[in-house]
């Protein structure tokens, strides 16, 4: 019989087990993101809806079908974040970030929500990181975001990435290309999708990010289709080029895809995905590009920034198809009372906890359920309270992986405890221990 209550659709949870996995892979792009200098920005998990509507464009997917819109008990109308950029350009600017500093390298990570059909991998509620360089128009601040973003992918075991490049131009070139669009499409405008018929109105370029397959043929038919690039003046060609140099000598690979166009209105010049090619058709890990234009449609004044996102669900599931291996969880201790040191067994445990992992059995079991326990636990080692040595300043220590023992002092018991973890196991002698005799 199900239980009554279930995850609601397009959710999941993450149990013990599935969660060392993506705890491992935080702590990887954690120690990257450290190593070039980024610095962790918390927002909260909603805004006010014209935050979103007003930096995603009113008819972006986003805004029109996908976004978790309601109104407070204050009538106030408000949006559970789809997406970090505008919550963060917005904190950036409620607290003067940019007074205090040119350049601010910042990251994210956690849910985001999107209401769109479930698919594996792909939920309502999914998890991302998401980084920001706010201050510099220079070509080498979008190099560095797409060298963060291989590294942070590196970190996890994934190599020869490619990434795919585009420029979006400014918003007057793109408004140039648009009508070029039209009149390339103009042709097969009634054989085009419905939602594909409407973006040619109020967006042409969104016509370019659509995912059915029956557009995408369409595109596939008309041929040579107008590049953006082809728009660019003189300034964002060279930026462009310099963009291309810079990956070069850093040793990033590369392709261009004239059809590669952002879901969201703020997006200036360059535009890029990253794609491990071995994936087959679903190769896409990720993309970012630059939004020169976001801060000041906030009300600030004009700032340039350049920043990705990275959606940990995919990642994981990728790392999880591969057979990755996580590594092992930090060797332990089990303590073990005999019916007269419960109470002073507890008080070690939680002297140990201080400085190590330890566990110890709750329920006053007898001392063969405790040793059982303990070999079920994963730990390294079982410490033995026992009735005699307890009174003397001792404790026997037990190496379970080798299954040999000692009695040592109990003053200065974590730190021993500690380095003996730190070891390798002596060999496994033949014969049973006293231990195992009892």
């Amino acid at each position: 019989m199900a239980p009554r209550f279930q995850a609601p659709r397009g959710t999941r949870d993450l149990l013990p087990g599935d969660l060392e996995r993506w705890q491992w892979a935080e702590a990887q792009a954690r120690g990257v993101l450290e190593r070039y200098g980024y610095r962790e920005i918390r927002t909260p998990l909603f805004e006010d809806f014209e935050l979103f509507a007003r930096t995603s464009g009113e008819t972006s997917d986003v805004v029109q079908k996908e976004m978790y819109r309601f109104k407070d008990l204050g009538e106030r109308e408000l949006a559970l974040r789809p997406e970090f950029t505008a919550g963060v350009m917005r904190a950036y600017l409620e607290h003067g970030l940019g007074g205090r500093a040119r350049v601010h390298r910042l990251w994210s990570a956690g849910p985001v929500f999107r209401y769109g059909r479930p698919q594996k991998g792909r939920y309502r509620q999914f998890s991302q990181l998401n980084c920001e360089l706010v201050g510099s128009a220079a070509p080498g601040a979008d190099i560095e975001m797409i060298a963060l973003f291989v590294d942070v992918y590196e970190a996890w075991g994934f190599h020869g990435l490619t990434v795919v490049l585009n420029s979006l131009g400014q918003p007057a070139t793109r408004r140039a290309y648009g009508e070029r669009l039209r009149e390339w499409l103009a042709p097969v405008h009634d054989r085009l999708s419905a939602d594909s018929q409407q973006r040619l109105v109020a967006n042409p370029l969104r016509v370019l990010d659509t995912k059915d397959e029956g557009d995408l043929a369409l595109l596939r038919e008309r041929g040579a289709m107008p590049r953006l690039l082809d728009q660019l003046d003189a300034d964002d060609r060279a930026h462009w080029d310099a963009v291309l140099a810079g990956l070069e000598a850093v040793g990033i690979a590369y392709e261009i895809d004239h059809g590669l166009v952002r879901g969201l209105d703020y997006y200036t010049r360059t535009a890029f995905e990253v794609h491990d090619r071995s994936l087959g058709a679903q190769s896409a890990l990720g993309g970012g590009g630059r939004y020169d234009g976001l801060v000041e449609e906030l009300g600030g004044s004009p700032t340039p920034g350049v920043g990705f996102a990275i959606g940990f669900d995919r990642a994981m599931l990728v790392l999880e198809q591969r057979g990755a291996a996580l590594p092992p969880a930090p060797p332990g201790v089990f303590v073990a009372a005999m019916e007269g040191t419960r109470e002073e067994a507890m008080a070690l445990t939680r002297a140990l906890r201080r400085v190590l992992p330890a566990d110890l059995d709750l329920e006053a079991r007898s001392f063969g359920a405790q040793m059982k326990a303990a070999g079920k636990s994963g730990a390294r080692l079982l410490v033995i309270v026992g009735e005699e040595e307890w009174p003397r300043g001792e404790v026997v220590v037990k190496d379970l992986a080798a299954g040999v023992q000692e009695t040592i002092p109990r003053v200065g018991l974590a730190e021993a405890l500690r380095a003996r973890l730190a070891q390798a196991p002596p060999p496994r002698p033949g014969g049973a221990t006293e231990a195992e005799k009892r």
